[in-house]
């Protein structure tokens, strides 16, 4: 039993079809989570990895203190709820110059560590899946072998035919 794939118009159309979608894949914007942040006066800004805000999204604001050892003692700050566009502000407390965001909402969450003693004046940090190497490999892989199911039955029934 032999494939040819000039002989089968449908499985060729097929197959160019699937590699056209590689090329338009994009990830899920509901699984990737990112916060910026400014330092006047620590404006948090917490969004899904498509752009669209964390509106009205739980948030909690940790301080921050290292010993000598750089053992960290954390104490809640600040707690609330995130407005329409994904943004909180909090005051930074005297003396204490490092803080962790947190906004949470169902399983989604993004955390940043916002240090005022470095030069930065902002960030972005955040979880999700973007695209790497990994993701596109793997999705190849799962079209190559829907491919191979595809070719598999299509050789069976031409094999029946020529019975």
């Amino acid at each position: 039993m032999t494939f040819n794939l000039r002989k089968s118009k449908s499985v060729s159309i097929l197959i160019a079809l699937l590699l056209i979608s590689t090329v338009l894949i994009v990830p899920a914007a509901a699984h990737g989570v990112y916060m910026d942040y400014t330092t006047a006066g620590i404006k948090v800004h917490a969004y899904y990895q498509g752009g669209d805000p964390m509106a009205n999204c739980s948030y909690e604001v940790l301080t921050v203190v290292k010993d000598a050892d750089g053992k960290e003692t954390t104490a809640v700050y600040a707690t609330g709820t995130t407005n329409e566009n994904g943004e909180f502000i909090f005051q930074p407390k005297e003396g204490v110059t490092l803080y962790r965001a947190k906004v949470v909402e169902g399983e989604h969450a993004a955390s940043r560590n916002i240090d005022l003693s470095e030069t930065s004046t902002g960030g972005s940090t955040g979880s999700g899946a973007g695209i790497n190497a990994f993701n596109v490999i793997a999705g190849l892989g799962y079209i190559i072998g829907i491919a191979g199911i595809i070719m598999y039955f299509v050789s069976r029934k031409n094999a029946a035919k020529k019975e």
